[in-house]
């Protein structure tokens, strides 16, 4: 991967002041849910492996790192979420985009991230309901509130939603929203 966002459009209208914000709010969002996944991958299997091998020298366990799991497991797929989103890759069905013209796949493109950009904000919206509730719940252990854990499907439906608008402006801007989300080679058959 280049040092440039993954998914942009080498045909898009670069000149796009637009454009451009929109490439680097994807960028950092890229980088910031890549972060949170691999952050949240480390700390899991630290955390485990210090209670395996507590538990093998003393024959008694630290107890607080079964409970990492529980904290981090939901970022990490909140990240991976955002990070699929982000670059395209989750799995779509592409059957009717070959029988569009360029116009027709950018309005029903255009149309299907701002569909996706709203529900996913609402649904980010609604996530601050699920916080506040389980703000009074906490781990035993760690006593970390389990809105910690709650928390990640704020930034997992906020980040889809901020994707969904980048995208969308890429689709907008774009020479051909067919070019955008190309895989790489080795992904195709």
């Amino acid at each position: 991967m280049t040092m440039t966002d993954p998914v942009r459009n080498d045909n898009a209208k670069a000149g796009s002041p637009a454009l451009r914000i929109a490439n680097g709010i994807g960028f950092v969002l890229d980088r910031v849910a890549m972060v949170i996944a691999i952050s949240a991958v480390i700390a899991i299997f630290i955390a485990l492996m210090l209670e395996v091998t507590i538990r093998y020298m003393t024959q008694a366990g630290l107890g607080w790192p079964n409970e990492v799991p529980n904290l981090l497991f939901p970022w990490l797929i909140m990240g991976g979420i955002v990070l699929g989103a982000q670059r395209g890759s989750h799995i779509a069905a592409e059957a009717i985009r070959g029988f569009l013209s360029t116009e027709q796949l950018r309005m029903l493109l255009s149309f299907i991230h701002l569909l996706v950009a709203v529900s996913f904000a609402y649904l980010a919206f609604l996530s601050l309901q699920v916080i506040q509730i389980t703000r009074t719940q906490v781990f035993p252990m760690t006593g970390l509130g389990q809105a910690w854990a709650y928390s990640s499907l704020l930034f997992g439906f906020g980040g889809i939603a901020l994707a969904s608008l980048v995208n969308l402006v890429r689709v907008v801007f774009t020479d051909d929203p067919r070019t955008l989300h190309q895989p790489e080679p080795e992904h195709t058959l």
